[in-house]
């Protein structure tokens, strides 16, 4: 048996492993990034939105139902 092959193999294997972690890393990265940038956008929207037309409506909530 040569054990030179057996290891060429298991290091082979081993960096095909490496490779296949780092492509899931960068592939969850830019799935936040992009995540980040839509929450970002959607609070920026929720930011320009008018004030309502009447400035005592929604100032105090009735907690005695």
């Amino acid at each position: 048996m040569d054990i030179n092959s057996i290891s060429s193999g298991v290091v082979t294997q081993s960096k095909m492993q490496q490779t296949g972690d780092a492509i899931g890393i960068h592939v969850a990265k830019k799935a936040l990034d992009i995540q980040s940038n839509v929450a970002n956008q959607l609070i920026d929207s929720v930011k320009q939105s008018t004030p309502p037309s009447e400035p005592h409506l929604g100032n105090k909530i009735n907690v005695q139902a």
